[in-house]
């Protein structure tokens, strides 16, 4: 019972003094440990190992990412229409920071659920598939966790509208990805026929250009102010969108 009291409290309660946020060392330390793991001390350690069977285990973790990024989904297009009136509105008003304030708990809970996403290299690790471990895979999953994680340590510095839609897209994507990957952990015989599979990364680069075009959009209608956040946010997303284009470009020729 105190576990699991410990792990609410970790997750839902006020986060503003958990030292994952507050510390400049641990979530780096997490970071760098995660990128060494999955490009050298894994693969050594799994060297001489059996690979592990993680069926079951997958597919549970796959579920559960489709109910969580759902969650994530439905909560935020929901807060979006709830206060689609701060679109124009200008971040240092009052009305604003009382929305941010809101919703900092839930911004906390979606950082921690990237990190969990960091499992779906450490599965390839222990199943043996290093040559699925691409720069693409290892460069979004450890760049999407550092964003958020400048995003929770500074909730009142955060950017516009345009954040949320882009959260938003993406547990919809992440809700399409993780059922193709609970269907593929299956096993051969269902992978076979998924033939779909090419179209999970199109609809990942789908995710980038919307979030693009609705930036830009904004900025040129003046609804959302140009600054190092917003500049950081534009450059982020077409460095992904020509990450996964190359990576699309080469899957095509296989």
């Amino acid at each position: 019972m105190a576990l699991l009291e410990s792990i609410y409290d970790f997750v839902f309660v006020d986060p503003m003094n958990k030292a994952l946020r507050t510390s400049p060392i641990i979530f780096p330390s997490i970071i760098i440990s995660y990128v060494l793991f999955v490009t050298w001390i894994g693969p050594a350690m799994m060297k001489k190992r059996k690979a592990f069977d993680l069926r079951i285990i997958m597919v549970a973790y796959d579920i559960t990412e489709v109910l969580i990024n759902g969650y994530i989904a439905y909560r935020l297009f929901g807060l979006i229409r709830q206060h689609r009136y701060l679109y124009c509105l200008a971040k240092n008003n009052p009305s604003y920071s009382s929305v941010v304030e809101s919703i900092i708990i839930f911004g906390w809970s979606v950082f921690l659920n990237k990190m969990v996403e960091l499992l779906d290299t450490i599965f390839f690790v222990l199943r043996k598939k290093q040559e699925q471990i691409t720069f693409l895979h290892v460069a979004h999953h450890s760049s999407i966790c550092i964003l958020s994680w400048i995003l929770v340590r500074n909730p009142h510095q955060l950017g516009g509208f345009y954040i949320a839609v882009g959260i938003a897209i993406n547990a919809v994507v992440h809700c399409v990805m993780y059922i193709y990957y609970a269907l593929a952990a299956l096993g051969p015989e269902v992978a076979k026929h998924l033939w779909w599979k090419k179209y999970v990364t199109i609809i990942q680069m789908a995710q980038f250009v919307v979030d693009i075009l609705y930036l830009f959009v904004g900025f040129f209608t003046g609804c959302e102010e140009l600054g190092k956040m917003e500049i950081t946010s534009a450059a982020f997303l077409i460095y992904l969108l020509y990450l996964f284009n190359n990576f699309f470009k080469k899957y095509k020729q296989q």
